[in-house]
Order: C-alpha cells, then structure tokens, then sequence
C-alpha cells in the first residue's frame, strides 16, 4: 500500500479477508490501471476484477439504513458479493460500497425505492 501512498494515488475503499495461508485485499482507487502497475512493480500477487465498474455505492444514512439497503436488494433478489469499508464521508454519512450479482439491476431497485446511488466521479468529489 506504500507504493499508492508514494505514488499519491487515493485508496476510496477496501475490504481485506483472510484467505488461510494468504490474504485478500480488494481495493476501490480512483485510477486502477495505475495501482495495477504500481503493486505489480511492487511484486504483489494480484488478479484482476473483470471490470473496474462493478460496484455500486450510496450513503448511509437515518433515512438510509444498512438494514434497510439489504433489504430492498434482498427482496428483490439481488445478492451482495462482498462490501467494501469506505473512507467517504459526508456531513456525517458514510459511504457504503457494495459488489452485487447484478449491478444494473441494484442501482435500478435502490433507486426505485428512494436510495440514491453515488457514481466513481461522485465518490471522487466527496472524497477530497
């Protein structure tokens, strides 16, 4: 993580999971492509996310509860892979970053449901 820190490039979230014998850091940068170069050079042992939009993001808030999130993409079917710890914080709310089996279909059901979703430009913004 050095490499990032040295490289000034911003880490807006991540999730690390003990794996046995190794361990599995997934990250949310504002550039992918150079953090991939850089912990490359840095010989880290990395595998590739298929796309780097694969994640949807919305604040939680007393309106927006993390139950209440679940919820809506529970009942509807809509699994969440895995969530990410955010370092996006705004007036008090935080950022909750979120892989789904299907994207499209999680931002359309948060937003039908009055949860508003929060763009890679927007976590951009907010995270200054």
């Amino acid at each position: 993580m050095s490499q990032l820190d040295k490289n000034k490039l911003r880490v807006f979230a991540l999730s690390i999971a003990d794996k046995g014998e190794f361990g599995l850091v997934r990250l949310i940068t504002e550039d992918p492509e150079k953090a991939q170069r850089l912990l490359e050079e840095a010989e880290f042992n990395l595998a590739k996310s298929k796309k780097n939009t694969e994640v949807t993001a919305t604040f939680i808030s007393e309106q927006n509860t993390l139950s209440k999130i679940t919820k809506i993409l529970g009942d509807g079917g809509n699994n969440i892979e895995y969530a990410y710890s955010s370092a996006v914080h705004v007036e008090g709310k935080i950022a909750m970053i979120l892989r789904t089996n299907n994207l499209e279909k999680a931002e359309q059901m948060l937003t039908d449901n009055g949860v508003s979703v929060l763009s890679l430009n927007e976590i951009r913004k907010y995270f200054q």
